[in-house]
């Protein structure tokens, strides 16, 4: 890594895949042909976009975090130096999340990131079977940088994006499973998430159809300033990578006003 980080995001459609679990640790696979530091995947990796029907069936999907599957990601990238934000529906005890595994191919399993901000609206009812996450914002501290998970909806909280930046986050990975309808705002929250708190932000969302939806796909890699420096199609597999420099990355965001003119007395109200 030294001062250069490369980030691959995966996206691929789950509607027409005989095994999407299989598929899944394809694509993992696949991307470690680019040598990345990280790999990031698409909410719910492993399974169909199960949360837009209220079945009790799909609860089965569930797996523990470490686990079997867990352990499958790791044999894939062992002896690779690749982290993988590999998002998973997570069965702890008799609790239920949205989570995402962050597996590193040295140290093993680093710690899990619990979605916080569950969404339900038409097809989208996740309420139905996650709790809200309980473990904050976790940044996990590597080797050589700090890494921060937002989870689909998460991403529509800007508060979030600015915890990481007080917290030293170098980089804000974002795993998602976004329709077609969120199109006109996609790339401009993402965009503005790093821009404002001058921390790039690299993103995979599932692309294809799924019965009642179609996903945007668009996975895209940011910088610091908010730039497009990689982008996927809407309605194909792909893989995209690109590279960040850390230490440009952490002068940046020394050097940002919107840190040192901050107010914090001001914004209670946030919390009230």
């Amino acid at each position: 890594m030294e001062g250069g980080m490369i980030i691959s995001a995966v996206q691929f459609r789950t509607g027409d895949a005989e095994n999407i679990e299989e598929k899944g640790l394809f694509f993992i696979e696949k991307a470690l042909k680019e040598k990345p530091d990280f790999i990031v995947l698409q909410e719910f990796f492993n399974t169909i976009y199960f949360p837009q029907y209220m079945d009790d069936k799909h609860f089965s999907l569930a797996a523990p975090i470490p686990g079997k599957l867990t352990d499958k990601v790791l044999r894939i990238i062992k002896g690779s130096e690749t982290t993988v934000i590999a998002p998973i529906f997570e069965r702890s005890g008799s609790e239920y999340y949205c989570s995402a595994a962050v597996l590193d191919s040295r140290d093993g399993y680093l710690g899990t990131y619990r979605k916080l901000h569950i969404p339900s609206v038409e097809s989208i009812f996740e309420t139905y079977f996650f709790k809200e996450g309980d473990v904050g914002h976790r940044v996990f501290k590597l080797r050589q940088v700090n890494i921060a998970v937002m989870l689909c909806y998460d991403r529509h909280f800007p508060e979030s994006a600015r915890i990481y930046g007080l917290k030293d986050a170098d980089v804000i990975f974002v795993c998602s499973a976004t329709p077609k309808a969120a199109r006109k705002v996609w790339l401009i929250e993402l965009q503005a998430h790093a821009f404002s708190n001058a921390i790039p932000v690299a993103c995979a969302n599932r692309t294809g159809t799924e019965d009642k939806i179609e996903f945007l796909g668009t996975s895209v890699i940011c910088d610091h300033k908010g730039g497009i420096i990689a982008k996927a199609d809407e309605d194909e597999d792909e893989i995209i990578t690109a590279e960040l420099n850390v230490d440009e990355v952490r002068k940046a965001k020394k050097e940002l006003s919107f840190y040192k003119d901050r107010r914090p007395q001001l914004y209670k109200s946030l919390s009230e």
